[in-house]
């Protein structure tokens, strides 16, 4: 007999357990410790199918745990309302949001729920016309990577295949972005870095193409391109960094036992460049590049050769990234009439050169400095004919090396005069603070921001990269012997212009916390 309430509104009706429902994973999730209210909620989010417990690891159950419950759930709710349609990695995005939750509470702030994402149906048009994926996280979207083979089946792009793309605006996706840079050449990727905080762009972007000269017609037909009305975008070309510039090398040490101490501290090193000194060939200058398999091998070989635990030889290394260079125009290097011979014998004089080039055709001039020189011809062809003959050959006792010299860059001219005044006032530590036997950056030192600023827009501590450069020859003729060469010993004449007077171009002394200061360390001037 059914009992009455109190009240008399009549019998009291069993309570119906059968609506609540959970998955067979949610005795597993409170298992895993995670309180009931969050496990519920999570488990609400595997049966609506936006995720599958499969799809998250331990990592991020592990992590959901370290919040209190109100904001494990914040959390959870907004994983929930996220568009996962193009996250491959639920597990990582879900970190991901983990960490932007930290984020905007360190900072006082709130989700924003005005903010306009993509649309999503020009998205989906997008890749049903072009069979490319897109795969989302938090800090980026990736469209391509690789691309469908009817785009392309050949191999990954190599180096100078990448351009980089500034001053996007912020509510801007690849629906207006793809069409524009697909004009230039098949794509092989395109990476919008995102703003976890905002949910907008962050105002730049990388497109690797599948060919140079894809990307060379991109930066032609692309930089400063009007790509909505008073919006105009930056573009240039890109290179992966993956060298490191390493100083403090005992100068007894060969190659090959510099290859096998850093192999064993670091990981995914493919290469090391050493350079001799000019007097001495059995000694090196005291400094190294470490070229790694790709940029993020080598930020984690610098950042653990800078966290100070770890010794060479028993002794700390100076580490930085090697200096990144510009690569030269095809159409510009096509008319270069001047080489750089490196790798020269003390005993060889400007008279010896003279006489060795001038048999492949007239010289304007011949200019020696340290172990290399430039070669001034008067026509294109003769030093053509010259680097032909002669690379690679012996003079007085060594095999020479020969390369078109790089021309002045004249916007590099103009930017780095803007900021001589104030790097001259600021690096007078050349003499003073320099130390004995202490590095400095010389008088006219040459960051890497410069490369950039010219296009006007942040690169948001976008690390650029390096290639084997072309060497220059502007300002050659300067002696060098001013206060900036003083604190360096042994090496290469410290007058810069375009790595005129150094023995690589750009990456003879001058490289970020390299050969620089000894005080780059606590300056805190690196940044993977």
């Amino acid at each position: 007999m059914a009992t009455e309430h109190i009240n008399g509104n009549g019998p009291e009706e069993p309570m119906d357990t059968s609506a609540v429902t959970h998955s067979e994973h949610f005795q597993t999730l409170l298992e895993a410790g995670l309180p009931q209210k969050v496990a519920e909620k999570l488990d609400e989010i595997y049966l609506a199918g936006l995720v599958s417990h499969s799809d998250l690891d331990d990592r991020a159950i592990e992590a959901l745990k370290e919040f209190n419950e109100e904001g494990a759930l914040q959390v959870l709710l907004q994983f929930k309302d996220s568009d996962l349609s193009h996250v491959q990695n639920k597990s990582a995005f879900l970190c991901g949001v983990m960490k932007t939750y930290r984020q905007r509470e360190k900072q006082g702030t709130k989700v924003s729920d005005t903010n306009k994402g993509p649309d999503e149906a020009k998205i989906k048009a997008l890749l049903e016309r072009t069979g490319y994926t897109l795969d989302v996280t938090t800090g980026q979207r990736k469209y391509g990577g690789p691309p469908p083979e009817s785009a392309h089946s050949g191999a990954q792009p190599t180096i100078g295949t990448e351009i980089f793309v500034g001053k996007i605006p912020r509510d801007l996706f690849e629906d207006e972005l793809v069409p524009l840079f697909e004009k230039a050449g098949p794509i092989w990727d395109l990476r919008l870095m995102m703003d976890p905080l905002s949910g907008l762009n962050r105002g730049y972007a990388f497109v690797t193409f599948c060919t140079k000269e894809a990307a060379q017609q991109a930066v032609k037909l692309c930089n400063n391109n009007e790509i909505r009305p008073g919006k105009h975008i930056g573009v240039c070309i890109s290179v992966a960094n993956n060298r490191l510039f390493v100083g403090s090398i005992p100068k007894s040490k060969t190659k090959e036992q510099i290859v096998e101490e850093f192999a064993k501290v670091t990981e995914g090193l493919n290469d090391v460049i050493l350079y001799h000194q000019p007097d001495d060939k059995k000694k090196n200058r005291g400094f190294c590049f470490l070229e790694y398999e790709d940029h993020k091998t080598a930020a984690q070989a610098r950042r653990r050769l800078m966290s100070g635990k770890v010794k060479v030889w028993g002794n700390l290394v100076t580490v930085e990234w090697a200096d990144p260079i510009e690569d030269p125009d095809p159409e510009v290097m096509a008319k270069v009439k001047v080489l750089f011979v490196r790798n020269l014998a003390s005993t060889v004089t400007e008279e010896i050169l003279e006489k060795t080039f001038s048999q492949h055709g007239k010289l304007e001039r011949v200019k020696k400095l340290k172990d290399y020189a430039f070669i001034h011809f008067e026509e294109r062809e003769s030093a053509v004919k010259a680097l032909t003959d002669l690379n690679g050959k012996d003079l007085e006792g060594e095999h020479i090396e020969i390369v078109f010299a790089k021309p002045p860059d004249q916007k590099r001219k103009e930017r780095k005069a803007q900021r001589q005044a104030p790097k001259l006032s600021n690096l007078k530590l050349c003499r003073g603070r320099g130390g004995r036997g202490g590095y400095s950056y010389p008088p006219d030192y040459y960051g890497y921001e410069d490369y950039y600023d010219y296009y006007g827009y942040n690169y948001h501590n976008y690390r650029g990269g390096y290639d084997d450069p072309y060497y220059g020859y502007e300002d050659f003729q300067a002696s060098g012997r001013g206060r900036g060469a003083r604190g360096v010993r042994g090496g290469a004449n410290q007058t810069r212009g375009r790595g005129a007077i150094t023995p690589r171009g750009r990456v003879g002394f001058s490289q970020r916390g390299g050969l620089g200061t000894i005080r780059a360390g606590k300056r805190g001037r690196g940044r993977s």
